[in-house]
């Protein structure tokens, strides 16, 4: 099965898109590429990198030229977008988060069929680290999962129409999910601030679990870690262009061997495309935690 895929929206991550697209295809993982935006200036000079181009959404899905997208648009076009494609049975690849209009988010979810593939870029869940710190969880390396600390600070200002929570702190929520502390999605924060660009949140859930999300743009250092904290020891993982992952219990600290293989974007895409090409309905993040999310963040909007 050849792999045609069409990406709408070439903004500055739809950018990022297109370089591991390029790579994919390179690498004979995709076929052809098509690129949709509806500004015509995002598609000049770019025949030589893809191989073709629309500026109407519509005219691209009706042209046949692709069989996957990925939507890389701004969040208020999103759910528009993806329901035209899933209408087609065309898997979809949408950028977090899934829209900024919360309210529609439940109707659309609850539309999905069993037949539809919808992955959303929830891009830490495919990062190398973090698949790592997962498999130790598993394994029991330390213990009972209590407490999961996500920091994000950027000394870069705050891109236009950017807010914390739904662009930095929404990957330490999904995170909570990923690692299995659901019910801290259904507490209240004990500390909280949320302003457009930060959000400090401390939450704790039922049996004593707990969430802590500091991210921020303008600030002083970039700092980029994830900890969890276990009955039994620690796992820490800082990002970065050399991501280090360390484990300590009882005192001793180890280093985790990571090979940084491929940075998350590409293994994202690579995750996507195995769904598409083995023809498998696939809904990820499984509906129940973008339920979550879509509540989580209704709830936080309250305060």
């Amino acid at each position: 099965m050849d792999l045609n895929v069409g990406l709408v929206g070439h903004g500055r991550w739809g950018k990022r898109h297109l370089e591991t697209l390029i790579r994919l295809k390179k690498e004979g993982l995709i076929q052809h590429i098509t690129l949709c935006d509806r500004d015509p200036n995002q598609l000049a000079d770019l025949s030589n990198q893809v191989d073709s181009t629309f500026t109407h959404f519509g005219a691209m899905l009706d042209a046949g030229v692709v069989n996957c997208i990925a939507v890389v648009t701004p969040p208020n076009s999103h759910l528009e977008l993806a329901s035209k494609a899933l209408e087609r049975n065309i898997p979809v690849l949408i950028e977090k988060p899934l829209s900024d209009r919360l309210e529609q988010e439940p109707q659309f979810l609850n539309s999905l069929t069993p037949e539809v593939t919808l992955v959303t870029g929830f891009l830490l869940r495919h990062h190398e680290g973090v698949e790592a710190m997962k498999q130790e969880l598993d394994d029991g390396a330390i213990g009972t999962l209590q407490e999961l600390h996500y920091r994000r600070r950027t000394k870069r200002g705050r891109p236009k129409g950017a807010d914390a929570m739904k662009t930095l702190a929404i990957h330490g929520f999904d995170l909570s999910l990923f690692f299995g502390l659901k019910d801290i999605a259904k507490s209240s924060p004990d500390i909280f601030e949320h302003q457009l660009e930060r959000m400090l949140l401390d939450a704790g859930g039922t049996g004593q679990k707990r969430l802590l999300v500091d991210v921020s743009w303008d600030a002083d250092e970039e700092l980029r870690e994830l900890t969890l904290i276990g009955s039994k020891g620690n796992l820490s993982l800082t990002f970065g262009t050399t991501p280090e992952m360390h484990i300590n219990r009882s005192g001793v600290l180890e280093t985790v061997e990571l090979t940084n293989a491929h940075p998350p974007l590409y293994n994202e895409w690579v995750y996507f495309l195995q769904q598409v090409k083995s023809r498998t309905p696939t809904v990820y993040p499984p509906i129940q935690d973008l339920h979550a999310l879509n509540q989580w963040f209704q709830d936080m909007e309250q305060y």
